[in-house]
């Protein structure tokens, strides 16, 4: 009967020490998303307009005018694309690496909003602030 007792007792501890590792990584990566940098479209559209090195261009297709953005910063490329006399309409934002596609924007998606906070890459994040 002791064997029996020894085994439910290792289980238990062993089970114990599972839960206990497992929630503990659990806490670390939440931590980790939690802090993670935000910004909203618009603070990266901002951001890519008025920078000084963004190359810009203006055409008109149907009477209405199209604004287009691209801006590299060290290893980032920037892209930003608007619709309207003074680019009011964010029409396409996107950012990427060599390591490939780190953020994009469809304004035909309707996934986000343009004042929504996302998260953004920590290399993104010291980039545009």
């Amino acid at each position: 009967m002791t064997e029996v007792n020894q085994f439910i007792r290792d289980i238990t501890t062993k089970a114990k020490d599972t839960f206990s590792t497992t929630s503990q990584n659990v806490k670390e990566k939440i931590n980790t998303v939690l802090q993670k940098p935000m910004a909203t479209i618009d603070d990266l559209a901002q951001y890519i307009s008025s920078h000084p090195d963004t190359s810009f261009d203006t055409k008109e297709f149907l009477g209405f005018q199209y604004h287009f953005y691209h801006l590299k910063v060290e290893d980032t490329t920037f892209y930003l694309e608007t619709k309207g006399d003074h680019g009011d309409y964010i029409l396409d934002l996107s950012v990427s690496s060599p390591e490939g596609v780190l953020f994009e924007y469809h304004s035909f998606e309707k996934k986000h909003k343009i004042d929504d906070k996302i998260p953004i890459p920590a290399n993104l994040a010291s980039i545009i602030q």
